[in-house]
This record gives C-alpha cells, sequence and structure tokens, in this order.
C-alpha cells in the first residue's frame, strides 16, 4: 500500500470543512489514512522512554490524526444525510460504507413517504411479513443487497460465493463487473479493485 502523509490528512479534513458539497474519498484514501494512524501509534508505542521529545511529538500527532479523522467521517455523514433528505445523491465519491448509509436512509425516508401516502389515502399502515423460506421472501431479502461494480486491478483466480448466495468469478485483471457491496468491501480497502460510477448511480 503506497505511503500517505500526515499533510495528506490535513488536506483532506481540510477540503471537507471548506466546501458544503462532499468531496471525494474513496475507500483505499481512507484506509491509507487509517492505516498511517496505527503507524504512528505503532511507532509511539515502540518508542523508549529516553525519547521523551519525540514521544510527545507522536502523541500529539496521534491525537490530531484521531481527530481529524473522525471529524472528516462526521462531516460527511451529516452531508449524506442531508443530501438523503433533499432526495438528491452527493456528487463525490463515498466509501462503501457510506454508500449503504445513503442507500438505507433513502429507503426508510421512501418508506415513510408510502407510510404518509397511505395514510392520507385511507389506508391501514401494512403489517411487516414474517420472514420465511418461501421464495417469495428470498426475492425481496435478495434485492436488499447492495450492489458494486468494479474494475478488477488484480486477478481473482477462485470463484467466490457472493453474500447473495449466487456464485462469481474468477476474474482476470481489468475485468468489470457487478458484485455485493459486503464482497467487495476488503478489495477495495486494499486497492484489488475499483468502484466505477454507472449513469444508474447518477440517476438515483
Amino acid at each position: 500500500m503506497s505511503e500517505i502523509s500526515y499533510n495528506d490528512v490535513i488536506s483532506a479534513w481540510e477540503d471537507e470543512v471548506q466546501n458544503e458539497s462532499l468531496q471525494d474519498l474513496g475507500d483505499l484514501r481512507l484506509s491509507k489514512m487509517i492505516s498511517y494512524l496505527s503507524s504512528v501509534r505503532l511507532s509511539l508505542a515502540s518508542m523508549g522512554t529516553e525519547k521523551r521529545v519525540q514521544a510527545d511529538v507522536l502523541t500529539q500527532e496521534a491525537l490530531n490524526l484521531e481527530f481529524m479523522i473522525e471529524d472528516l467521517l462526521t462531516l460527511r455523514r451529516q452531508k449524506i444525510l442531508k443530501a438523503a433528505m433533499s432526495g438528491h445523491k452527493p456528487t463525490g465519491d463515498m466509501t462503501l460504507a457510506e454508500e449503504e448509509l445513503y442507500n438505507r436512509t433513502q429507503r426508510a425516508l421512501d418508506g415513510h413517504t408510502e407510510f404518509i401516502a397511505d395514510s392520507l389515502a385511507g389506508s391501514k399502515p401494512k403489517k411487516a411479513k414474517k420472514a420465511d423460506d418461501t421464495e417469495e421472501s428470498k426475492a425481496s431479502s435478495s434485492e436488499m443487497v447492495d450492489y458494486v461494480t468494479v474494475r478488477f486491478l488484480q486477478p481473482i483466480g477462485d470463484a467466490f460465493l457472493g453474500i447473495d448466495e449466487k456464485t462469481y468469478g474468477p476474474f482476470k485483471k481489468e475485468d468489470v463487473a457487478m458484485i455485493p457491496a459486503a464482497n467487495a468491501r476488503t478489495w477495495l480497502r486494499d486497492g484489488t479493485v475499483v468502484r466505477i460510477v454507472t449513469e444508474e448511480d447518477f440517476s438515483q
């Protein structure tokens, strides 16, 4: 994983603070920030007591990094929720977890809008159905799986079972595929795949 500097974290945080719109932040970039914070903590833990000045500097750096990363992600969450409430998808690149937050919030808001419409129409609120093993319940549960379109930067030699119980792969380098977001999460963080934004993503 390529290096990232303290100034890179400052830059990402300042960009988010200074702009009303959501800024670009992919899983790989966030993963590098977290790895950098971990490396600072590790250096601090392995430093001897005789290097007090260096230890003080590293301690302050770790505290600053913790603050900036937490504030960055909290601010991004607020922007994502605000975008969902307004019915417009954020334009900046989101991490997979942020994409899931937006999609789930949007589904909840859509459900509540339907509830309001049913109430005004004089319909009784729909009762939640108990989960069973029918084909209908399986189909509805598979519809709840979030998918992401990715391009493979590294080959995946073995087929794998997706969270939706479908088989995917194997994949060659540069292959493009739509796979469950939960399965893509680790690969997005380590650079095995990159997300591809489709026209459908913009239209949501």
